[in-house]
């Protein structure tokens, strides 16, 4: 019979890698919530999420198919959770399943023909670098790059561009509903428009405004973003109607105050006599209010927490200094004394502060609860009522939770007293 001696041992070790912390650290700080799922022993998966910072609630793969909790309990217990230990393939595939049902969307990250199933449910299936052919071909994005932080870019990037997107549909559609209502008005009431020159002017000058918002200086979200577009409309109507007010109050005023009545000559006609001044007046008005919003439309919050991009800054200037200098000097439109066109910027300039407090009021007290009081439609009633139901159950099993926590926090410091208690007396 053989006969065995031990040597030695052998100590072995899989260590993150050093990118991984900071990673997960800043998906966190992003609103992106990290869970770790691994085949590993559920001691050696707090372990290794201790190294990265994570917090070490881990549950083994049991509690995702316990036939004595229902499908919500379990629901809550991979949403508390940071992580999964002792899975198999079908485990993978039933966390990312479980937290869809709940309205999440979810990123799966994985290499091995193990987490293919799982890579293919997930919203975004990540393979990352050195992964096998049937990741590869499952996931919906292949790193080409070690280590996680590339999701990190890819996050930032496409927050920056859902920023850009927004900041343009609410410029856009903040432009056009103010040149429908105040035209639209304007021809019905005085027979009274700009000259075509003016108002393809005015378009290009817009075409440059909005081409640049490809360049600005984003702001990023520290929250993910999604498209509201009750919330996008809205925003865009109540703009477009203050800025009307204020274009209808120009319009009256230089009229009544400084008599350049609203006179409107065709192109083949002779303006000669003819006071075209107010058109020159409007032109700049309607140059420069729409142009200064696009400061405010490009973030929630105030103008001035995010500076622009200097292109960007100076090409929405550049065009109101051209609109300017048309006007006070004449060409294209008859010319208006310098003082008062100065005037007309200021005053652009000034109640775009004004819009912009307007909109993060509006951004500010926004919500679905809103939405569903001013349109009480039957569809909004009741996603309104499964809210509220849902939030009721999540607040129990959660309230549940942390009673359990704390009966086994005071457990262990029962426990604690008690084995100190023991040392002491056989001391004694």
């Amino acid at each position: 019979m053989d006969k065995w001696e031990l040597i030695g041992m052998i100590s072995l070790i899989d260590p993150p890698r050093p990118d991984s912390a900071e990673t997960i650290r800043r998906c966190n700080d992003m609103g992106v919530s990290v869970k770790m799922i691994t085949g590993d022993q559920l001691i050696i998966a707090k372990e290794v999420a201790h190294r990265l910072g994570m917090q070490r609630v881990m549950l083994d793969a049991g509690h995702l198919v316990d036939s004595d909790k229902s499908e919500d309990e379990i629901t809550e217990h991979v949403i508390r959770a940071d992580g999964f230990a002792q899975v198999i393939p079908e485990h993978k595939y039933r966390v990312v399943e479980l937290l869809q049902k709940r309205g999440i969307l979810v990123g799966m990250t994985g290499d091995g023909v193990n987490d293919a199933p799982a890579l293919k449910k997930a919203n975004v299936g990540i393979a990352v670098h050195g992964c096998t052919d049937a990741a590869r071909s499952a996931a919906d994005i292949v790193l080409l790059a070690p280590g996680l932080s590339t999701i990190v870019d890819g996050l930032m990037t496409s927050r920056a561009i859902f920023q850009r997107m927004r900041s343009y549909a609410l410029y856009r559609i903040t432009s056009t509903v103010h040149f429908l209502i105040f035209f639209f008005i304007v021809v019905l009431a005085y027979d009274w428009s700009l000259p075509a020159r003016l108002l393809i002017l005015i378009c290009i000058l817009n075409d440059l405004a909005t081409l640049v918002i490809a360049v600005d200086n984003a702001q990023i979200s520290a929250r993910p973003d999604k498209w509201r577009i009750g919330q996008l409309i809205t925003m865009s109507i109540v703009l477009a109607v203050c800025l009307s007010a204020l274009s209808f109050a120009h319009f009256f005023f230089f009229w009544k105050v400084y008599d350049y009545a609203p006179n409107y000559v065709e192109e083949n006609e002779s303006k000669e006599g003819v006071d075209l001044r107010l058109q020159s007046i409007m032109y700049l008005h309607i140059s420069s209010a729409p142009h200064f919003v696009i400061f405010s439309t490009r973030l929630t919050g105030y103008f001035w927490e995010n500076l622009p991009s200097p292109l960007f800054a100076v090409v929405i200037i550049g065009t109101q200094i051209v609109a300017l200098l048309m006007v006070i000097f004449g060409g294209l439109t008859p010319k208006v004394p310098a003082g008062q066109a100065i005037v007309v910027l200021i005053i652009s300039f000034v109640y775009f502060i004004i819009l912009d407090v307007v909109k993060v009021q509006l951004f500010k007290h926004w919500s679905f609860e809103m939405t569903a009081s001013l349109v009480p439609t039957p569809a909004r009633r009741q996603k309104l009522a499964e809210r509220k139901a849902k939030q009721i159950q999540q607040d129990r099993v959660w309230e549940s939770i942390d009673n359990v926590r704390k009966v086994a926090v005071m457990t262990a410091v029962i426990s604690t007293f008690q084995e100190k208690h023991t040392e002491e007396v056989e001391v004694k």
